[in-house]
């Protein structure tokens, strides 16, 4: 079952050593036989193309099987771009509280990263919606969760996810902590292991 053989990677939200949202969990306690990886970088980053190799780069070398990719925060777009990118680096993809939904750039350290507005737009789920950019593959988990911080967008990714018919599970929780250690990995990682074992997936 893929409980027992269950790789997560993490993709770093904040510079590291910055622990003011929490730190990647180095083991699970419910998931003891799930193995932990983390994507860092020694400084804050956001995940534009650039970074995405080297987050893609740093996977590969991993020498894994597909893994279950995190993302949370800034490093939510990662996950998402990186996950349709290159799918066959992964079997399942989980987005917590992250900006994913806003046309116009963060202001919070993007200088570097992407050039103007348009330049981050091009890296947006709705954006990507709209035109001829692939999306995901048939069937792959894709796993969103709502938080205090980016509830709203959250939310209206989900809902474009249901207008064109993109398969996916959405927990909805406005109240939940912006933090690593909130509670929503242990529950998008339940919700992944029992659909992926009510499929008879080995």
């Amino acid at each position: 079952m893929k409980s027992a053989a269950c790789h997560l990677v993490f993709l770093q939200a904040t510079a590291t050593g910055d622990a003011t949202y929490g730190t990647i969990p180095e083991l699970l306690p419910e998931f003891p036989a799930a193995t932990v990886h983390a994507i860092r970088f020694p400084e804050l980053v956001w995940y534009n193309r650039e970074i995405r190799a080297q987050a893609v780069a740093q996977i590969r070398a991993l020498n894994l099987p597909p893994v279950v990719l995190v993302g949370f925060s800034k490093s939510g777009l990662g996950a998402w771009n990186i996950a349709r990118e290159h799918p066959e680096l992964v079997c399942a993809v989980i987005i917590f509280d992250a900006p994913v939904c806003r046309a116009k750039l963060p202001p919070w350290e993007t200088d570097g990263f992407y050039a103007d507005d348009e330049a981050w737009r091009e890296d947006l789920p709705l954006r990507q919606m709209a035109g001829p950019a692939r999306l995901f593959p048939a069937g792959l988990p894709i796993i969103l969760v709502s938080g205090a911080t980016f509830h709203d967008e959250m939310s209206e990714l989900s809902r474009a996810l249901c207008q064109i018919g993109i398969e996916h599970t959405f927990h909805s929780s406005p109240n939940c902590p912006h933090h690593w250690n909130s509670g929503w990995i242990e529950a998008a990682l339940h919700n992944y292991m029992n659909t992926a074992n009510e499929q008879g997936d080995p």
